[in-house]
């Protein structure tokens, strides 16, 4: 039978996509359900006026329709998440509605329920709240200067500045690192500061909750990416058994990072449908979800590396600050990449995080290596101009094998071929090293390059075999249909490991009945559950070439482990190649063309990864030009519009793969695809730019105030 493996196998649910036959979370319907909607704060600290939220909630309890409003003066109590997911996670330590105090604009402060959405709307609509106002602190700026107040230890509300130790609690991913010498070498030497802005992830898909009730039996339909730590965290916030709760996400509509987690909104949800006896609906609107399911943290970074003549880099130093809420731990771990990525004697790396009056952040695709190899790989650029050595040769010159702070292998590291291919494809060689050298229809081009990196990860998964009469084997497990084509690929997997046509495979997601599986997030879910499903097809192969026939003999459960910590190093690299066009004239930037090679283990599905890289490439460019969160910066309220790029900024792409297996990491070969797409590429545009321009641009996004000519530079050479 030929392999299914490496073929580009369209989408399972592609049909239903498009036709609109697919099921998303706001689309289940229920019989007798209600609505309900967020009252959220318009001030980013205080406190509310117990008088005006008791004359609010009795304005809004007689509106036309209405069946309950939930505030903090009548919310059941609520148990705080478990430690370690809020000491480790973005979940933040104090429940909703807990107290009368507000930490950030967007805080919910009430939940309206009633027959209709529109109701339940205009209900909201008449809560009047009055506050006492205090200062608040909205900068980690602020901060460090010791603006604010201290550090309350360890409450649910905590301020000041903190130095994290780990990202997520592995040695490689440790956020505080100092080796090698104490003082910086003598050499050539490049040291600036960048800096990147607030960025939303803003899915298509907005964030949807429905709750219901039977009895003590909780089932939450949610736009979620971690089905088995929402069920964890609603028991805990609920003060129930596990057991008696059922989430389910049959399809989600992008997430970004921004549905990871258990936010605030869906434990209220679940209250209000208890409250209520019915079953609740609940959908944020595109303004509450900038400040309620996340965002990307500003971050200032200070980069400084040192070089021989040779290129060869003896020192690199990577110090980020960044911020989180006062209610929950969140560190964007920005200097990752530069504790391994390239070789060098000495590596200097800190976080420090500061407590701010603003919704809580979290991960967002490319988490900390997004912003980090924006700064590292523009002074990477910058190094190569210093040097006199072209940027891609800098590169391979200090290319390394082994992870420096652990010593370790790498599993496979096949960045010298990225950068070999593409530029080769990208036609480097043609490039002069002269900054605004290359025109074309009387505008500047440029050509910039860039390293793209992430890390192999994969974590403990399970998978259930159930054998039907028909002949048809369907494979389970409760992880998550993203839109990158999950069901696809695990039903590829299990088809060549089990020996069966396609068409006689399905796999079923999205519900917390099957067997667990991790977050889909941080480029782990191929990895992790793809090995589940691949041992539960060897096992399903096993048993029938044993004999077996009985559906029930041909139906169980295989788990599988994570990560082997001891062996060689999993990391996926890659290297981006960008032209850029500048009308100085006007500020006008057009990314006219990409080339993009990566290594990130085998590939399933040629199709699948190409769009996956494709995709954060723009999310990348968007990220580079024109993303960032506008808040008025003295009370801290969403302000104005959030730009993404459309079908007009894409350039064309030329996307490619080593396509070598990592069979350190799992036994089918793969690495995560969906985030590494999106990482060095803001930096590969400032390259371009600088190339076209000669402006050396280090805070994000770059717009076109940055490019355009001064008067008295109008008339100026060429």
């Amino acid at each position: 039978m030929t392999s299914t493996i490496g073929r580009a196998i369209p989408r399972v649910e592609a049909r239903d996509k498009v036709t609109g036959r697919a099921v998303y979370t706001a689309d289940v319907a229920i019989p007798g359900l209600t609505h309900a909607v967020l009252v959220q704060s318009d001030i980013a600290s205080g406190r509310v006026r117990e008088e005006s939220l008791l004359a609010a909630a009795a304005v809004a309890g007689a509106a036309p329709g209405v069946l309950h409003v939930i505030t903090p003066l009548n919310c059941p109590t609520l148990k705080p998440p478990p430690s370690d997911m809020s000491d480790d996670m973005p979940l933040e330590r104090r429940p909703p509605l807990s107290d009368l105090t507000v930490q950030y604009v967007g805080q919910h402060m009430a939940v309206v329920v009633a027959d209709t959405l529109e109701n339940a709307s205009y209900a909201a609509s008449l809560m009047r709240l009055d506050y006492d106002e205090h200062p608040a602190v909205l900068t980690a700026d602020e901060v460090r200067a010791g603006g604010g107040r201290v550090d309350e230890g360890d409450g649910p509300i905590r301020h000041g500045l903190y130095w994290p130790d780990h990202f997520v609690k592995l040695e490689h991913e440790k956020l505080q690192d100092r080796r090698g010498p104490q003082d910086a070498p003598p050499g050539v030497e490049v040291s600036a500061r960048f800096t990147t802005g607030i960025n939303t992830h803003y899915p298509l898909e907005l964030s949807a909750t429905i709750a219901e009730w039977d009895g003590a039996q909780l089932t939450v339909h949610d736009t979620t990416r971690w089905i088995a730590g929402e069920r964890r965290a609603l028991a805990s916030y609920l003060d129930m058994p596990e057991d008696d709760i059922r989430i389910l996400a049959p399809l989600v509509g992008g997430a970004f990072g921004s549905k990871n987690f258990l936010w605030m909104h869906v434990a209220l949800c679940a209250v209000a449908a208890r409250e209520v006896q019915r079953p609740v609906k609940l959908v944020l609107t595109r303004h509450q979800m900038l400040t309620s399911t996340g965002h990307r943290p500003r971050t200032d970074q200070h980069v400084a590396l040192v070089a021989d003549n040779d290129g060869a880099i003896a020192s690199t130093e990577h110090h980020t600050l960044t911020e989180t809420s006062t209610v929950a731990h969140f560190c964007e771990p920005v200097g990752l990449s530069a504790r391994f990525l390239y070789r060098s004697a000495r590596m200097v790396v800190s976080h420090q995080v500061a407590r701010i009056n603003m919704a809580t952040p979290c991960f967002m695709r490319g988490p900390g290596e997004a912003p980090g190899l924006f700064a590292l790989e523009v002074a990477m650029d910058e190094l190569a101009y210093q040097t006199g050595i072209d940027p891609v040769e800098l590169r391979i010159r200090n290319d390394v094998d082994v992870d420096q702070p652990s010593g370790r292998p790498f599993a496979g590291r096949h960045l010298r071929q990225c950068y070999e291919i593409g530029a080769e494809r990208f036609g480097w060689s043609e490039r002069p090293m002269t900054p605004r050298s290359m025109r074309r229809r009387g505008v500047r081009v440029g050509w910039g390059t860039a390293t793209a990196s992430y890390a192999g990860r994969r974590m403990p998964a399970s998978c259930r075999v159930t054998t039907f009469v028909d002949g048809t084997v369907e494979f389970a497990s409760a992880t998550h249909e993203i839109g990158t084509g999950v069901r696809t690929v695990m039903s590829q997997i299990a088809a060549d490991a089990a020996g069966l046509p396609l068409s006689r495979v399905t796999f079923a997601s999205g519900d917390s009945w099957f067997a667990t599986a991790p977050y889909s997030g941080a480029s782990q879910t191929t990895a992790s559950v793809g090995s589940a499903v691949h041992a539960a097809a060897r096992e399903w192969r096993s048993r029938v070439d044993g004999g077996a026939s009985d559906p029930a003999d041909l139906s169980f459960t295989v788990s599988t482990g994570g990560v082997d910590d001891a062996g060689p190093l999993s990391q996926s690299f890659g290297a981006h190649f960008c032209e850029v066009e500048v009308d100085e004239q006007i500020g006008r930037i057009a990314i006219t063309r990409w080339v993009a090679v990566m290594d990130c283990g085998r590939v399933l599905n040629p199709t699948l990864a190409r769009s996956q890289v494709v995709g954060g490439i723009v999310f990348g460019l968007g990220m580079a030009l024109m993303e960032s969160a506008p808040y008025d910066p003295r009370t801290a309220r969403p302000i104005g519009e959030y730009y993404v790029p459309t079908h007009a900024d894409v350039p064309a792409f030329d996307i490619d793969f080593i396509d070598t297996p990592d069979s350190a990491l799992t036994e089918i070969g793969v690495r995560g695809i969906g985030e590494i797409g999106a990482c060095g590429v803001p930096a590969a545009v400032g390259n371009a730019l600088f190339h076209a321009t000669g402006r050396r641009l280090r805070d994000l996004p770059i717009t076109l105030e940055h490019l355009m000519i001064p008067f008295d530079e109008e008339n100026a050479d060429d």
